[in-house]
């Protein structure tokens, strides 16, 4: 007995040795206790609108953290029953399969064989890698049993389901209920928490996506095990079995499409904080885009540009089936989930050709019908210019095989508002042409809406802040807000008449002509920027110089570098982007001000710490009249001065850079431009409510040839911006797309959508502003009695004196362009090739 108890005690302490020495080993490798109460899971990014709308999710792994009481219990059993059976009784180590690792270990001098608990398993994600080796086991179960010592079961319990990997980057079962299901964790049933408990023992062998058969298999082998611990009964074993694969994989479950707004919110923060912490620290970033109007961005820009694209013509199926078989669902299938739908576009088969109908089978498998209504458009495309004969029959725009694009407009209803049907689908394709749109708050330059293209997806370039164009007559009014700051009015007269200049130099004669090729004489500039007429944009840059012209709009915040000081300027010939020109229109529609266009306004850490706010220029017209009122009041007491309190801290001022009278003329003259100019009859003829409000202002550009189209219109608290051309800048739009009738109905739906209902918001006339009676041939004053006189704004400091009489004729052209010249028609310089 003595010897046993000696034998027995010298293993004892052989084993206690054992332990210790292996503990002294790993020690130096195993985290603090503080790290394991204060585990910084990885999330991704999260990107928001600024009314809380997700919009993007970017990080190396997907994760949404959950808490215990948010897992279905069915998921615990499945987990416990089938990889630790014994885990709400062990201390963190099962002891029978950590000797029979030791055994192996011993024999073989490799660490093949796994007894790992689930709290084993925990601290292994946690904090080890997956090397199979005796000093990482050794690791892994002292940390396990450190765990146990600090954490309660349910803690670990929450630990492992937020850190799992379940393959296809889901990492927690928070995330893979998303890319499995495509639902929150709560809504997992009996089936679908089976098949993730399943997966862990092996993320691809298991996986029921790539793997579905050895999934189902794996699941209905976990539903065994849950049902002979007792977990389920045997009705609910039954059910579950019989249960058909529901999973497949699903993007991020976003609230609103905004990609572009989105990869510029990624970048920035990248830029900001650094790619490790934007993409595992669970940032939050609030973007400055309003949901609303976003919507509005998207649903215009998409219908605007389809618009187009069905006004020149169908350009055929994009390929067409050989020895096309209907009943090869397998095939039909493989080849319409390659073809990803773009921009709401859907492919699809055409099946059977009617004469004023066709069946296709889209995605789903599904048979549509499409009739004459959504086909009668596809006339065949020639050229951007041309068009063919508009079809009579089914069977001359597609045939039986073809791969095309089809586009749900929506539920038709009756006169009566009743519903005829679900859908009406109608042909479609994907357009060659571009747009972008962007609108942006003028007090502060915030983007309240952005759409960088038609398809993210498939193209990612962003047409609104990457792709310089001519901006056309949209670039008007900033030439007509130098005129006015250079002694012009509203009123003065401008001949309307060809222009001829030569360049001696280089021998070369510019001849700038008016769309129409119709010249009207003297015209009034409000006249002239109503109806963008091109001969008095050129005589008004002649006048003022270009070289002030090109200062004059850098000033307001356009590029320098992509303009030079030629008179072509007032026509457009510079280089901008549509942000750009958002930007300078804010200028306008804030009375003067110069503000700097911004998308993100805070970003917050994950547990809610402010790491960035936004600090953008404001435009804070009562400040300055603060200021003023404070120097004015230091000068006159001769002391020395307050502290002074602004609404807005200087520094964040916004400047002035245009007088604000200026800015409201300019903003009087643009309204015209929506009640009874060039933007007047696309509103008519979609019957706009837009027409209806007096607080819009806005401008149409079409650069040469066609080949940029714009729309820039605002009011006192909205600017937006459309633009539509083709990516390829020696590609025309076609004839006759002006600006009016390309861009906008793009702003025009914009707005429509947002402002319905709105109150009005025009701008409010400032001080130094005058209205004056003239005559609206020579812009003079009206005469005492003058039955058609109207009334015009003038700035206080240059108010016609002249009144109008019966021979003021030619004489009105003398006076605006001088009244001293012995030849103020240029006559002597004709040979020059300045006309007037």
């Amino acid at each position: 007995m003595k010897k046993i108890a000696f034998f027995v005690s010298l293993l004892t302490i052989f084993g206690v040795m054992i332990v210790l020495g292996a503990y002294l080993f790993s020690a130096p490798q195993i985290p603090a206790i503080d790290s394991l109460k204060n585990i910084q899971l990885q999330t991704p990014m999260r990107i928001y609108t600024k009314d809380h709308k997700l919009i993007g999710e970017f990080g190396d792994v997907r994760r949404i953290p959950v808490t215990l009481e948010q897992v279905p219990q069915d998921f615990i059993n499945a987990l416990i029953a089938t990889e630790d059976q014994r885990f709400r009784e062990h201390s963190g180590v099962d002891i029978f399969g950590i000797l029979r690792v030791i055994k192996v270990a011993l024999t073989t001098q490799e660490a093949t064989e796994g007894a790992s608990t689930l709290t084993m398993q925990t601290a292994r994600n946690m904090f080890l890698t997956r090397e199979k080796s005796l000093k990482r086991k050794l690791i892994e179960i002292f940390l396990a049993l450190r765990m146990e010592q600090e954490l309660s079961k349910d803690d670990i319990l929450e630990l492992y389901t937020n850190k799992v990997h379940f393959s296809h980057r889901a990492y927690g079962l928070g995330a893979a209920a998303q890319v499995y299901y495509g639902k929150d964790i709560t809504e997992l049933d009996l089936p679908q928490s089976a098949m993730m408990a399943g997966l862990l023992k092996g993320e691809s062998a298991y996986n029921p996506i790539s793997n579905p058969e050895r999934a189902v298999g794996r699941r209905n082998l976990v539903l065994s095990r849950m049902l002979s611990e007792g977990y389920i009964d045997q009705q609910q074993y039954d059910d579950a079995i019989d249960t058909p694969l529901s999973a497949k994989k699903h993007t991020a479950d976003l609230d609103l499409d905004a990609p572009y707004v989105a990869e510029m919110a990624r970048l920035d923060t990248i830029e900001r904080f650094g790619r490790e912490k934007a993409y595992t620290e669970g940032l939050e970033i609030y973007t400055t885009l309003d949901s609303k109007q976003q919507i509005a961005a998207n649903i215009g820009l998409k219908k605007g540009l389809l618009a187009y694209d069905r006004r020149h013509g169908y350009k055929g199926p994009e390929m067409q089936i050989e020895d096309f078989d209907p009943t090869d669902e397998e095939a039909l299938t493989t080849l319409l989930e390659s073809t990803p739908s773009i921009g709401g576009l859907e492919a699809a088969i055409v099946t059977k050709v009617n004469e004023k109908s066709i069946e296709v089978l889209n995605a789903q498998l599904e048979t549509q019908v499409i009739d004459w209504d959504g086909l009668k458009w596809a006339a065949k495309f020639i050229s951007d210019d041309r068009i063919g004969y508009k079809p009579k029959k089914a069977d001359e725009i597609v045939s039986v095989g073809s791969l095309i694009r089809i586009i749900d407009l929506g539920p038709e209803t009756d006169k009566e508002g009743n519903l005829v049907a679900e859908h009406q689908w109608q042909l479609s394709q994907v357009p060659e042409a571009s747009a972008g749109f962007v609108a942006l708050d003028p007090k502060d330059g915030a983007i309240s809406a952005l759409v960088g293209g038609f398809d993210y997806l498939s193209n990612k370039f962003n047409l609104v802040t990457q792709a310089r164009r001519q901006p056309g007559s949209v670039i008007k009014p900033f030439i007509y807000a130098a005129a006015l700051n250079k002694g012009f009015t509203p009123a003065s007269l401008v001949n309307d008449a060809p222009f001829i200049k030569v360049n001696k130099a280089i021998d070369e004669i510019w001849r700038p002509q008016n769309d129409n090729l119709k010249y009207n004489g003297p015209t009034r500039l409000r006249i002239g920027l109503k109806r963008s007429i091109n001969t008095i944009s050129i005589r008004l840059i002649d006048s003022i110089g270009a070289d002030y012209a090109e200062k004059y709009l850098a000033k307001l915040g356009l590029p320098d570098e992509h303009m030079d000081p030629y008179q072509s300027l007032a026509l457009g010939a510079a280089s901008f982007t549509p942000l750009e020109i958002a930007m300078a229109y804010a200028v306008l529609a804030n009375g003067g001000y110069q503000v700097d266009p911004y998308f993100i306004s805070e970003v917050k850490s994950s547990d809610g710490e402010v790491l960035y706010q936004a600090s953008p220029k404001v435009v804070c017209k009562e400040c300055e009249q603060l200021i003023i009122e404070h120097r004015l009041r230091t000068t006159a007491s001769n002391q020395t001065p307050e502290d002074l309190t602004l609404p807005v801290p200087e520094e964040q001022m916004a400047p002035l850079v245009m007088d604000p009278r200026d800015a409201f003329v300019i903003y009087d003259m643009m309204k015209d431009v929506i009640k009874s100019g060039t933007g007047y009859t696309p509103l008519k003829r979609r019957n706009s409510d837009l027409l209806k409000r007096n607080d819009l202002a806005g401008k149409t550009g079409t650069a040469n040839d066609y080949k940029d189209a714009w729309f820039s219109g605002y009011n006192s608290e909205l600017v937006a911006s459309a633009w539509v051309g083709f990516s390829d800048h020696r590609r025309g739009l076609g004839k006759f797309e002006y600006g009016g009738k390309a861009a906008m109905p793009i702003w025009a739906e914009f707005m429509e959508r947002v402002l319905e209902g709105a109150p009005e918001k025009a701008i409010t006339q400032p001080p130094g502003l005058v209205t004056a009676k003239i005559d609206p041939k020579t812009g003079k004053l009206a005469a005492i009695g003058q039955t058609n006189g109207i009334f015009e704004f003038f700035r206080d400091d240059n108010v016609p004196t002249e009144i109008a009489n019966t021979n003021d004729g030619l004489d009105a052209i003398y006076d605006v362009l001088d009244p001293e010249s012995e030849d103020p028609l240029n006559l002597e310089e004709e040979q020059e090739g300045s006309i007037f």
